[in-house]
Formats: C-alpha cells, structure tokens, sequence
C-alpha cells in the first residue's frame, strides 16, 4: 500500500472521530435548545393565565357595572317600547354561573392583548425580518377591527330588542320574565361573530402579503363577493330583524371595498420584496 494510500485512510479515519465527536454535541445543543424553547413557552403560557386570572378577578368583583352596561340595550328597548320585565331564574346555581360567565368572557377580553403579546414575544425571534414585518400591522389591526365590530354589535343590539318586543306586545296580557343566561350568551354571540366577521381585511391583506390572493382577482369577482358576504351575513346573525342583518352586511361590503385598495398597496411592496431576492 503507498505512503499517499494510507494518508488518506488516515485522514477519514480523523474526520470519522472527529464527527463522532461532534454529533453528541451537535445532539445535545439541539436538546439543550428544545429544553430552552420549552422553558420559554410554559413560562408564556403560565403569564398569559395569570393575566386572564387577574382580568376575571377583576371583572367579578366589577360584575355590577358589568351587568348594568350588558344590560342596556334590552333596558333601553323595553323602555322605549314601554314595557316591563322580569329577571328570572330557574335553578339556585344559575344565577352564580352567569356572575362566572360573565367574569371569564370579560377577563378574555381584557386580558388579550397581553396574551398576544406574549405570544408575539415567543414566536418573534424565530422570524426573519421579512416575516415580522407584516405582523406589525397584522396584530393592531386585528385588535382594532374586532373590538370595532363588537362596538357595532353592542349598538345594534338595542335596536334587535326593539324588533323582538314589538312581537311580545300583540299579546296584551303578555309579560316577559327573562333568562339572564340566555340574554349573556346572545350578547356575546352578537358580538363575537361581529368582531370576527369584522377581521375580513386582515385576512385579505394577510393572503395578499403571501401571494394567495390579487386586488385584479377580487375586482373581477366583487359582484360574487357581494352576495357571498350577504348570504354568510343573513346565515350567521343571532337574530332575524333587518336591521341587525343590515349592520352586518353593509359595514363588511364596505371593508371589502376598502380591502381591494390595501391590497394593492401590499402587492406593490411585496413585489419589491421579491424584486430584492
């Protein structure tokens, strides 16, 4: 076997230790970042309960201002329509399941965007810039938006009770004693749904900025997103009165009006992202 033989059997021999060597550590930093990740995400998670723990805390000892402003639309309408009702609960627990009810949807509120921003801070060092540039604008807007449509939803709710007492009133002897249970919980699918419906030109902005969706696209089909809007709006309002299903669909249409322009603004600067790979 030639010296120039054997020097290369001796250099792969050094290399094969040599990996030998470094692949346990390779294998432990990689554990060692898991583990840290790990740590990170439970400490996240364990803030983000205490922020919703204190939030609830708070809105419970809060519940009756709480009540009082969750409680003015139907106030407002029975007044108008003038007539009277009645609290009424069926069972003994019912009543401290609402205050609990309430407490937690509450606190949820208060406390998201601390929640957010604690996930933000977990997943943000592991972007690149690129990729948390649109979150700058995803995360605000978001918040903004939904809290609109709640806004919406609360205002628009007096008017729905309206269109609902009309019909109790063409019983004469007719008197309304009301589950407080099932009014929370139509307040807060009210409001719900309008805070999500309300998230259309985040998403819109969102599919543009990765590539899925173009302003040209949604000019074409506005007339099919028009109805689509109007169908979907019509399905998923809680209650059937026009006026609600109105301040439901027309505020959207507009968003999606609007989203055809903040979509172009987002192609024109993603096409100069692209422009720069």
């Amino acid at each position: 076997m030639s010296g120039g033989s054997l020097w290369v059997i001796a250099g792969d021999l050094r290399v094969s230790v040599v990996d030998k060597i470094r692949k346990p550590r390779r294998d432990e930093e990689m554990r060692m970042e898991l583990t840290e990740h790990l740590g990170e995400l439970r400490s996240r998670i364990v803030r983000s309960m205490i922020y919703l723990i204190v939030a609830s805390s708070v809105s419970y000892y809060k519940f009756e201002p709480l009540y009082a402003w969750l409680f003015r639309p139907m106030t407002g309408a029975m007044k108008i329509a003038k007539m009277d009702y009645k609290i009424v609960f069926h069972n003994i627990p019912d009543a401290f399941f609402v205050v609990i009810q309430v407490s937690i949807v509450a606190g949820i509120i208060v406390a998201l965007p601390f929640i957010i921003t604690e996930l933000y801070g977990f997943i943000g060092p592991a972007l690149t810039k690129e990729e948390k540039r649109p979150l700058k604008w995803v995360i605000p807007s978001s918040i903004f938006l939904f809290f609109l449509g709640v806004g919406l939803a609360y205002w628009t709710a007096k008017f729905a009770f309206i269109w609902f007492v009309d019909f109790v009133r063409l019983f004469p002897e007719g008197v309304l004693y009301q589950e407080p249970k099932a009014y929370v919980m139509f307040m807060l699918k009210l409001m719900g749904i309008f805070g999500l419906v309300f998230q259309l030109p985040v998403m819109l902005m969102f599919l543009a900025w990765i590539g899925l969706i173009r302003s040209a696209g949604m000019k074409k089909t506005w007339r099919h997103a028009i109805l689509a809007i109007s169908v979907v709006g019509l399905i998923i309002t809680p209650s059937n009165d026009w006026f609600t299903m109105l301040m439901m669909i027309v505020p959207v249409i507009g968003l999606y009006i609007i989203s055809i322009f903040l979509v172009q603004i987002i192609e024109k600067k993603r096409d100069k992202r692209l422009a720069k790979l």
